[in-house]
């Protein structure tokens, strides 16, 4: 229960809006509850002011007696004291308390009105001292009290108030918090389950999800890695069966001329022939093996490139010694135009093995007599290599499929030429690890036009 990612996200949504309404609800009642204080005390000095004020003009016996009579039917009581603390007029009976207050402060010979008394926790009065001043001689002091009760109980209604505000506030924030951890969990949860569907191996998934928050792009994440899934499964189902079907052929010769093989009587020259077949078939496979080998490597990043800054001119006269032998067997020429000192950031093997690939092709798929052109270009950022041959070309639908592992076009790429189909697939993963491209596209004139693009390196 406690592992739910709902219930984590609205215990701590919970928690967290509790402090701080906690926080703001202490800050807000003891802000509002000093201010009633206060209103409180400054209004009853106000009222012993009033007094005073009235006194002022006419301090005889019929206004102190209508005074006190002013203040008998009110919450407070005024006591109002002589020049010499004799008591003139009263609201009520002169307790001990308000007498002890009345004691404490005569003797200082207050000049103006103040609070004398503000501890309402402790005390049971608060009290004011407003002094009567008649041609700017003091002739008596307006004593004014008010129960602490009375600030105890305004408090304690504000306390009640504010228990019903936290009672509603707690409801709200727990019907909001529940709202927010279902809004924000339902995509998560439907997540999970998908990706659960995903494990099990079930690809055809789909998110309602369509916000373009960072839930929407997790969602939009885990949909194009299913899709990726069943791409890569589709990939490699394909990609077995085409293993299988391009095994299945050569073993099928090997089984068959060595059964050949074994019969008696056969010629001196239907051996030959039996065990030529059988040397080129065992080329073939080791060929694809190899380039299989390869490729497993590119794909796990187990190989590395050693990359140096080399003059492009000795890497591709080195390539057309070696190449030389099939360009005489078909009786063709390698025509190349570079300039004569070009640098370029590669790896030598690497690059050879790039080059001979891609040449081969070109070679193996033109008609005799022809010429396979391989022209250098330097420009500004990058340099480009162009292979073009003048072979039938091929159908503009296979173009992108071109450099697919196993790919082969029908009739004019043939596995009758040889090929394993790996040769143009291991071009793009070497040229793709040394941070270039390759693409493929019919010429204007007729034949096949490969262009890899490098980045450029440093002069020498």
């Amino acid at each position: 229960m406690m592992n739910k990612i709902s219930l984590k996200l609205g215990l701590f949504f919970f928690v967290l809006i509790i402090i701080i309404e906690f926080i703001l609800f202490v800050i807000l009642y003891t802000s509002i509850s000093e201010d009633r204080i206060n209103e409180v005390m400054e209004r009853l000095l106000a009222r012993g002011n009033s007094h005073r004020d009235v006194l002022e003009n006419n301090f005889n016996a019929s206004t102190l007696d209508h005074v006190a009579l002013m203040e008998s039917e009110a919450s407070t009581d005024v006591v109002i004291l002589g020049r010499d603390s004799e008591v003139l007029a009263a609201s009520t009976q002169v307790k001990e308390e308000k007498r002890a207050i009345i004691e404490e402060h005569q003797a200082m010979g207050h000049q103006s009105e103040e609070m004398i008394e503000e501890r309402w926790k402790t005390e049971p009065y608060v009290a004011t001292i407003s002094p009567v001043l008649v041609k700017g001689e003091v002739q008596g002091y307006v004593y004014m009290f008010s129960p602490s009760e009375e600030i105890s109980n305004i408090l304690s209604q504000l306390a009640r108030q504010f228990m019903i505000a936290v009672a509603i506030g707690l409801l709200v924030t727990i019907l909001i918090v529940m709202l927010l951890t279902k809004l924000i969990t339902k995509p998560l949860i439907q997540m999970k389950e998908q990706t659960e569907q995903l494990s099990q191996g079930n690809l055809d998934i789909e998110f309602q999800y369509s916000q373009k928050d960072e839930l929407g792009v997790l969602a939009a994440s885990i949909q194009k890695l299913a899709g990726d899934l069943d791409r890569l499964k589709k990939e490699r189902s394909d990609f077995l069966s085409a293993i299988a079907h391009e095994l299945r052929t050569p073993l099928t010769y090997l089984k068959g001329y060595t059964d050949i093989l074994s019969k008696p009587g056969l010629t001196s020259e239907q051996k030959e022939k039996a065990i030529a077949i059988i040397k080129e078939e065992a080329v073939h496979v080791t060929n694809m093996v190899q380039e299989l080998f390869d490729l497993a490597r590119m794909d796990s990043n187990a190989f590395s490139l050693d990359k140096e800054n080399i003059d492009i001119v000795p890497l591709v006269d080195q390539i057309k010694e070696r190449l030389y032998p099939l360009l005489k067997e078909k009786k063709m020429k390698l025509s190349i135009e570079c300039k004569e000192s070009i640098i370029i950031p590669v790896d030598p093997t690497r690059f050879k093995q790039i080059l001979i690939n891609v040449l081969d092709n070109a070679i193996h798929y033109s008609p005799p007599h022809t010429t396979v052109r391989l022209r250098v270009e330097e420009e500004k950022d990058c340099i480009r290599i162009k292979v073009k041959d003048e072979g039938p070309g091929v159908p503009e639908e296979s173009l992108a499929l071109l450099f697919e592992q196993l790919y082969r076009v029908e009739k004019s790429r043939s596995r009758a030429y040889g090929g394993t189909g790996l040769g143009l697939s291991i071009v793009r993963e070497l040229i793709q690890a040394h941070a270039g491209k390759v693409t493929a596209e019919n010429a204007d004139d007729g034949g096949l036009l490969v262009t890899m693009s490098w980045p450029k390196g440093e002069e020498r």
